[in-house]
């Protein structure tokens, strides 16, 4: 396949700092980094001129990524800590917990800088720009996303769509493997473009249907946990999303699954918790900060109290 993005496929999980230069992060002709990390990257070509990367790293000496990338569009969530970079001088912040597009319409140098200390855990899906032209000649509905890539570059916040941030974090957190995961993360991503070109076009994906039944009710809103278990939406928002009241939310829930939404959570973080530890792929502090938990210890403590023993001892 023609390469046409700089970063390659490529997975590694540090457990002490070390040097990201031979990490494979780049193609060596158009991208060089230079600095120490701390924990997890990947990237996936979930479909031809389609990637998916995450990453959960600390940066214990100042990181230094110089890059050279095509015509192209970059979906990126900061889930926590900070990232920043310079384009043809312009400087771009993301604001972490916001959906952000980075658009170029031709090759740029982009230089991405972080200080001594600090801290990214981030999802994100890049996109030929090629790629992008041809669905748009396909379908009209699509044509909104070539306005993100003109004018060389485009830096743009999506603080009304929290449905993209949603669907980054739901990648981020797929607890699948093998032929599931990829088949998974093509589906988000897909998804991912639809939902943005909808906003773009300045409507909804399609009607939401009223939510008839105590069934139907409880699963919409598991689906609705599912895909936010590290900031999942209270009992009020959950209602007021799903058209009811919350009382008649909570008693649907319970009545189907015998639990209520905070329960069920706290359930479902500490099943996925299981699942990441023996993967030995991550520190315990690690994943408490995947799963939302501001404090390692806080973790640590509800793990051992659902477990009867703590994470360190799978």
């Amino acid at each position: 396949m023609e390469r046409w993005t700089p970063y390659l496929d490529t997975e590694f999980c540090f457990d002490h700092p070390a040097s990201l230069t031979q990490a494979g992060v780049f193609d060596s002709a158009t991208g060089q980094v230079i600095g120490r990390a701390i924990g997890h990257y990947r990237a996936h070509t979930v479909r031809a001129h389609m990637q998916y990367f995450d990453c959960d790293l600390q940066f214990p000496e100042p990181l230094r990524i110089h890059k050279v990338l095509p015509d192209s569009l970059c979906l990126v969530q900061v889930l926590s800590g900070q990232w920043q970079h310079r384009v043809d001088g312009q400087l771009n912040r993301y604001t972490t917990g916001k959906p952000h597009a980075l658009g170029l319409s031709e090759h740029m140098e982009i230089l991405d800088q972080l200080p001594a200390g600090s801290h990214a855990r981030m999802a994100g899906l890049r996109i030929a720009g090629g790629y992008l032209r041809e669905l748009a000649e396909e379908d009209p509905h699509l044509q909104p996303l070539l306005g993100l890539l003109e004018d060389g570059m485009r830096f743009t916040g999506f603080e009304r769509c929290p449905a993209l941030g949603r669907l980054l974090e739901q990648l981020y957190l797929s607890p699948y493997r093998g032929a599931l995961k990829r088949l998974h993360q093509e589906s988000l991503s897909l998804a991912l473009l639809v939902e943005l070109a909808s906003h773009l076009e300045g409507r909804p994906v399609g009607p939401t249907p009223a939510v008839r039944g105590q069934r139907d009710l409880a699963y919409e809103a598991r689906r609705m946990l599912d895909a936010n278990l590290a900031e999942p939406p209270g009992s009020l928002v959950l209602a007021q999303d799903l058209g009811v009241g919350e009382t008649t939310l909570r008693r649907a829930f319970a009545r189907v699954f015998g639990q209520s939404m905070l329960q069920y959570v706290r359930q479902q973080r500490m099943e996925l918790a299981r699942t990441l530890l023996l993967q030995r792929k991550w520190q315990v502090a690690q994943i408490a900060y995947r799963l939302g938990y501001a404090n390692p210890a806080n973790f640590s403590h509800a793990y051992k109290r659902y477990f009867g023993h703590p994470p360190g001892a799978e």
